[in-house]
């Protein structure tokens, strides 16, 4: 770890940073800033404002990733070496991503060991991730580590911690939250859900009938939980979210999962309340997160001042994060790893380079002798791959690579049946049916026939009762937040079964 390192904690709505020293003694925590996104001048423009107050002269940097952003698969391998595991585990991703994988960056980290490897993948696309390394370039600054925000917290939190062997940890946003399930110290389930603290300051504002800033000051001061009753709904949507998460992945890791305590962070876990109910929810402990007295840090006078611990939990645990940690993530992989220093690269290329002329020299002879015969054996497998397309795409007339043309004709015809990568990263389709089923009340006498959902619209074909209870099952799914313009297409009698044959309409936000 470089003498001094800068955590960059780039959020939905705000951007924090914590410098620390690293000595004999442990690390210091020596500056720190936290400062709100603003909408009119953008991510650049307020990191810009937030750096000037920091020395960044010979610091490394960590910086995050939202988890929101990422698409996270959990795969079994049937070997254990890393290096196996990097090279095969696009393949292993390719069937389950709707985007090609040369378009993605892929980190991983290793969930359990055992006959079988588990493993936990992190997929990013690479447009974005090269869009948010040269934001970052243009302010100067080249990250070490591009870790995903949550997972980092979460790894320290998991450092030297002997209480419990299952933790729960919640990260709670201004607009999205995120959890991370570890299991004796290993990473092995990672989620993002759609609930924050702005939901919370929107619905006191409603209620109150006040603006949103004095909402948000309101939320604040709170420190009897005046307004728990307000937000109790939503927080028990969100737990509820969150068990069955838990549940689905017991039943597809075959694993416990079942945690044995809770810890919150982020500025959501400052909400008056919440962890009483989140307590009462899951029947475990839950403990609010003060990561820099866990982990025994000193402060020089001016970075105490306003520190908020669940606030600056990220950009610290980033700025603790050591760049060899296999435990966590980092997206600098492929053509997006750092450049080395001169010298190194220097050193390197001299010992590749004495190493590739003995190679040179001992292979020169017999790619001489076999050059003949490998021409003519190419020659004629050229020609079998040539017969070959011909015969499966006939409608093509000029044959120039003809293994590139028969991959791109593969992908798309893949892509045509799949959703746009921008909407299966924001919202899992597992997770629209999710809702749908739940939305349907549970006394409705209803049985669907079919469902048909294309990149616009869902169907959802079916017979029930009484046509009250087609109303019943509009005014459930309309109540969505996934779903939008929800209408009855059809709705009549059906004579052979005396039943109501409908058939309701609806759109993807």
């Amino acid at each position: 770890m470089p003498e001094s390192t800068l955590g960059l904690d780039i959020g939905h709505a705000s951007i924090k940073a914590v410098k620390v020293i690293g000595g004999l003694k442990g690390y210091r925590v020596t500056s720190c800033a936290h400062v709100d996104i603003d909408p009119k001048e953008g991510v650049e423009a307020t990191l810009t404002a937030l750096l000037q107050d920091m020395s960044l002269t010979g610091s490394g940097c960590n910086a995050s990733y939202r988890t929101d952003r990422v698409s996270f698969r959990n795969l079994t391998m049937p070997f254990k070496d890393r290096k196996k595991i990097s090279q095969t585990i696009g393949f292993e991703l390719e069937p389950m991503l709707p985007f090609p994988v040369e378009t993605i960056a892929t980190d991983y980290v290793m969930a359990a060991n055992g006959n079988e490897t588990r493993v936990l993948s992190a997929s990013v696309q690479e447009a974005a991730l090269e869009q948010y390394l040269g934001l970052l370039a243009n302010l100067r600054l080249d990250p070490d580590v591009i870790d995903i925000d949550s997972v980092a917290t979460a790894i320290q939190l998991s450092k030297d911690r002997t209480d419990t062997s299952k933790i729960l940890f919640i990260d709670i946003g201004s607009r999205t939250s995120s959890a991370v399930l570890l299991i004796d110290g290993a990473v092995v389930l990672v989620r993002s859900f759609s609930f924050g603290g702005d939901m919370l300051t929107e619905a006191i504002a409603k209620a109150k009938k006040v603006g949103k800033p004095e909402a948000e000051g309101l939320k604040c001061q709170d420190k009897a939980g005046s307004f728990l009753q307000i937000a109790d709904p939503m927080i028990r949507s969100f737990c509820q979210s969150l068990g069955n998460t838990l549940h689905a992945f017991r039943y597809e890791a075959m694993m416990e999962a079942v945690p044995e305590k809770l810890v919150l962070s982020g500025g959501g876990a400052l909400f008056a309340g919440l962890d009483k109910i989140l307590g009462e929810y899951f029947e475990r402990p839950v403990e609010v997160l003060d990561l820099a007295q866990y982990r025994e840090l000193e402060f020089d006078p001016d970075a105490s001042g306003d520190w908020n611990p669940p606030i600056m939990n990220g950009a610290l645990a980033l700025a603790l994060r050591e760049q060899k940690n296999r435990n966590g993530f980092n997206f600098r992989v492929g053509r997006f790893q750092k450049a080395k220093k001169y010298e190194q690269l220097k050193a390197e290329a001299r010992r590749v380079a004495i190493y590739a002329g003995v190679i040179l020299l001992a292979l020169l002879g017999r790619y001489v002798a076999d050059y003949y015969v490998l021409k003519k054996q190419n020659d004629h497998i050229q020609s079998q791959i040539n017969a070959v397309f011909k015969e499966t795409f006939p409608d093509v007339q000029r044959i120039v690579d003809p293994v590139h043309q028969m991959r791109v004709k593969i992908r798309e015809a893949k892509e045509a049946l799949l959703f746009p990568a921008e909407s299966v990263v924001q919202r899992a389709t597992v997770d629209v049916l999710r809702d749908i089923g739940l939305r349907i009340p549970k006394t409705a006498n209803v049985d669907p026939s079919s469902l048909v959902m294309d990149e616009q619209r869902i169907r959802l074909k079916g017979l029930t009762d009484t046509f009250n209870t087609v109303d019943e099952i509009k005014n459930g799914l309309e109540a969505s937040s996934y779903l939008k313009n929800v209408s009855i297409a059809s709705a009549q009698l059906d004579s052979k079964t005396n039943q109501i044959r409908f058939e309701i309409v609806m759109e993807h936000k």
